[in-house]
C-alpha cells in the first residue's frame, strides 16, 4: 500500500498545477497609484506649478501636484521614480503629511514599532493609533488592495476642529514650521504640527518636517528650566533667595546709581533687580560677567547695564520691574560659582536628566542622529533687510546633521545678528561667566519635551515619578514678585503684557487691557513664560488648579515684527491667532 502511494502523491502534484492554475501575484501599488489615489481624494485640484523632474511629463498631474504639496518629493537626482514599488513606512508618511494640510486629527499616536526608520516614526505612530495601517502587511511592499484599504481607513479619521484655523496661521502672516499642545484636567489632549524643520530653498525635496520630538531653540521658555535648577539648590540649602548676589559672585554687584541697596538672587530671578540688558548681554569665554558691571570693564558701556531714577522715577533694586536677559546670565554664573560645574553640565545632570529629558543647552550634547532632528530657526530677512517674497533664510542652527564640538560654545545677542561666534571652552574658568550657554535663552527641547515640563507643573514638582523640585518650590515659582500697579508705574511692562512675574513664571491674568490677554473676548488667567529669538515664537501657560495647559511654538517668521502686532493684546499676531486657535476650539467653556 505505501509502494503505490508515492508515484500517486507524485503524479497528483505534477497534474493539480495543470487543473488549479496559481493565482497571479496581486499587483505591487507604485508612487504613480498613490499620487493619483491622493489626487482624486483631493478632487484634482489644479496645479499651478510644475517640478522638474526629468521622468515626468507636463501631463502627470498628480505626481507635480503631490510633490509640490509637499506630502511626496522626489529623489536628490531631480527624479520622481513614479513606478517605483511603495513600502508601508513610505505610504504611512505621505498620509500622515496629506492629514496635516487637510485638518485630520493628528493626537492619538501608538507606541514606535521597532525597526521603524527616523523618519517614518512620527508618521508610523499616527497611522497605527488611528487604524489607518489595519491589515496592512508590515514585511512586504503595499499592494493595490491595501493601498485602497489604507485609503478607506483613512477617510475614517476624524476632523481636527482646531487645524483648519492653525493651518492658516502657515499662510498669513507667514510661518515656516508650528507644533501645538493642549492638556485638559491634568491630561494630554491635543498635539500637532506643521511645516518644516530644515528648508531647502533650492530643492525643497530636501526639506524635513517639524515633529513632535524635534529640538529647537525654545528661547526665552529656557529662563523657566534654569529657574527650576536654582530652586534646587535653594532647597539643598546652598542658595539663599534673599542674600546679596555679591557673596555669590565674587564680586560686588552694585548699581551705582543705588549703591546702598543689595541685589538678590530673588530679584535676578523675577526681574526687580535693576539691571537692564543694553546692547550686549553674552560674550567670549574669556572675559568675567564682572566686565558689564564695573566702569574699567569692557563691556561697561558707560553703564548701560543698570536703571537709573534721573526722570524722577525710583527704578532701585526690589522696586521695579524691567525683563532683562541679563539677570538669568548671572543666576547661571551664580549656579557655576555654587555647584564648580559649567551651567549646561550642572542643567543636564541635576535638571534634565532627572526629567527623563535629552533637551540641552549645548548643541554638542546631541549624537549623530539626534543633530538631525534639530530644527533650524528661520525668517525672511538677512542683515535686517526683510524680503515677504523670498525664501526663509537660516537664522540659527542651520547644523544640516553636522555634531557639534561640546568644547566650542556659539556667544549670541539676537538684537545684534552679526555677533554670533564659535567660541573654544578650553580655557574657560567656571563660575566667571555663565552666560555662555545661555540660561536665558539657548535651551535645545521638543515638544514631546515640553510636555515633561508641563506634567511636572501640573503635578506639583513631580514627573515620571521623581520629584524634581518640591511643592513649595513650584508655588514660589508661581507667586509673582512682582504685580503691576493699575497705571503700570512701578515697572516696564512691555505695553502691558508683562504685569505680573515670579520666578521664571509669568501670569497672563487678562486684567490689563490691551496687554496679557490671551483672548480677545474671554479673561483667562493662565501662568507660563513667552520665547521670542531668531524667528522663534514660542508659549507655554497653564493654571495648576484646573490642570489646563497650552503650548505653542513657530519656528519660523515670514514677516517683520513691526507688521504683526497684536490686535488685542502685547503678544504678536502669530501668539494670538495660536492662543485662539487652541483655547476657542479646545476650550470653550473655560
Amino acid at each position: 500500500m505505501k509502494k503505490r502511494l508515492l508515484p500517486l502523491l507524485l503524479s497528483t502534484a505534477l497534474i493539480l498545477p495543470l487543473l488549479c492554475p496559481a493565482a497571479a501575484a496581486e499587483e505591487t501599488a507604485t508612487r504613480r497609484d498613490l499620487a493619483d489615489a491622493l489626487y482624486a481624494l483631493a478632487n484634482r485640484p489644479s496645479v499651478s506649478q510644475t517640478q522638474l523632474y526629468s521622468d515626468l511629463t507636463e501631463a502627470d498631474d498628480a505626481l507635480h501636484w503631490i510633490s509640490s504639496e509637499g506630502y511626496m518629493v522626489g529623489y536628490g537626482s531631480h527624479t520622481m521614480a513614479p513606478d517605483q514599488a511603495i513600502t508601508r513606512n513610505q505610504l504611512a508618511t505621505v498620509l500622515y503629511e496629506y492629514a496635516k494640510e487637510h485638518n485630520l486629527a493628528l493626537t492619538k499616536r501608538a507606541p514606535i514599532e521597532a525597526g521603524t526608520p527616523k523618519w517614518a516614526d512620527d508618521a508610523i505612530s499616527w497611522a497605527t493609533a488611528n487604524g489607518v495601517l489595519d491589515g496592512i502587511d508590515r514585511d512586504q511592499a503595499i499592494t493595490a488592495s491595501e493601498l485602497d484599504r489604507a485609503l478607506s481607513n483613512l477617510s475614517k479619521v476624524a476632523e481636527d476642529p482646531a487645524a483648519k484655523d492653525l493651518n492658516a496661521i502657515m499662510d498669513s502672516p507667514g510661518v515656516s514650521g508650528y507644533a501645538v499642545m493642549a492638556y485638559r484636567d491634568g491630561e494630554l489632549i491635543y498635539q500637532r504640527t506643521g511645516g518644516d524643520r530644515y528648508i531647502d530653498a533650492a530643492d525643497p525635496a530636501n526639506n524635513l518636517p517639524l515633529e513632535l520630538d524635534s529640538r529647537y531653540r525654545t528661547a526665552s521658555i529656557s529662563k523657566t528650566f534654569a529657574a527650576v535648577g536654582a530652586m534646587r539648590l535653594v532647597e539643598q540649602g546652598k542658595l539663599d533667595l534673599d542674600r546679596d548676589v555679591s557673596d555669590y559672585l565674587g564680586f560686588t554687584l552694585r548699581n551705582p546709581n543705588y549703591p546702598d541697596k543689595a541685589i538678590t538672587t530673588r530679584m535676578l530671578l523675577s526681574h526687580t533687580s535693576s539691571i537692564q540688558d543694553g546692547s550686549v548681554y553674552s560674550i567670549a569665554p574669556e572675559y568675567s560677567v564682572k566686565e558689564f558691571f564695573t566702569p574699567e570693564g569692557k563691556y561697561w558701556m558707560d553703564g548701560e547695564h543698570f536703571e537709573n531714577s534721573t526722570d524722577g522715577v525710583d527704578r532701585s533694586p526690589g522696586n521695579w520691574f524691567h525683563y532683562c536677559n541679563l539677570n538669568y546670565g548671572l543666576v547661571g554664573t551664580i549656579i557655576e560659582r555654587i555647584t564648580g560645574q559649567r551651567f549646561d553640565i550642572y542643567m543636564r545632570e541635576n535638571v534634565l536628566e532627572p526629567m527623563g529629558l535629552k533637551a540641552s543647552y549645548n548643541p554638542g550634547d546631541f549624537d549623530a542622529d539626534e543633530i538631525q532632528n534639530v530644527a533650524t530657526l528661520y525668517q525672511k530677512q538677512t542683515d535686517g533687510v526683510w524680503d515677504e517674497d523670498g525664501p526663509y533664510i537660516a537664522q540659527i542652527d542651520d547644523y544640516r546633521g553636522v555634531p557639534q564640538d561640546p568644547n566650542k560654545v556659539l556667544i549670541t545677542n539676537p538684537d545684534l545678528q552679526s555677533a554670533i561666534t564659535l567660541e573654544p571652552l578650553d580655557d574657560y574658568v567656571i563660575g566667571t561667566n555663565g552666560c555662555l550657554f545661555s540660561p536665558q535663552g539657548g535651551l535645545r527641547i521638543s515638544p514631546n519635551e515640553m510636555k515633561v515640563l508641563i506634567e511636572m507643573f501640573l503635578n506639583n514638582g513631580k514627573v515620571n515619578g521623581t520629584q524634581i523640585i518640591s511643592k513649595e518650590s513650584v508655588d514660589a515659582m508661581f507667586t509673582p514678585t512682582f504685580c503691576a500697579l493699575p497705571d503700570q508705574s512701578n515697572g516696564n511692562t512691555y505695553g502691558g503684557l508683562m504685569c505680573r512675574y515670579g520666578f521664571g513664571i509669568q501670569e497672563m491674568s487678562g486684567e490689563f487691557e490691551g496687554g496679557d490677554c490671551l483672548l480677545k473676548d474671554r479673561k483667562i488667567s493662565l501662568s507660563g513664560h513667552f520665547g521670542e529669538a531668531y524667528g522663534l515664537l514660542a508659549g507655554f501657560f497653564l493654571d495648576r488648579e484646573t490642570g489646563t495647559a497650552i503650548y505653542y511654538a513657530m519656528t519660523g517668521q515670514g514677516s517683520e515684527d513691526a507688521q504683526n502686532a497684536g490686535e488685542y493684546s502685547g503678544m504678536y499676531k502669530w501668539e494670538e491667532m495660536f492662543c485662539t486657535a487652541l483655547l476657542d476650539n479646545l476650550f470653550p467653556d473655560l
